[in-house]
């Protein structure tokens, strides 16, 4: 794990300690952790990523980022010809 260094506003910091009663090095991760999440959606929306590389950026399974999407109204990009790959792959390995 690489450690990193980055200019915070102070008195925001202080407000979620407060607030979470976390000391600040717990809220930082929080919130990077919330953001990375928040990046995984928006870069699957946008048809950047896939359900799966977004899963893998957001740092979660497929099935808790098809529920972080569904908390963010957010469809799958799944087309018909997506399913009917999958399938014919399954059958395969079945």
């Amino acid at each position: 794990m690489e450690t990193i260094s980055a200019r915070l506003d102070e008195e925001i910091l202080k407000d979620f300690e407060n607030v979470l009663k976390q000391n600040r090095s717990k809220v930082v991760r929080e919130l990077v952790d919330a953001g990375r999440k928040h990046k995984a959606v928006d870069l699957y929306r946008n048809r950047k990523v896939s359900l799966g590389l977004g899963a893998k950026l957001a740092g979660v399974t497929l099935s808790e980022f098809m529920d972080l999407l569904k908390d963010h109204n957010v469809y799958l990009n799944i087309e018909l010809e997506d399913v009917k790959e999958s399938m014919t792959n399954l059958k395969k390995i079945w």
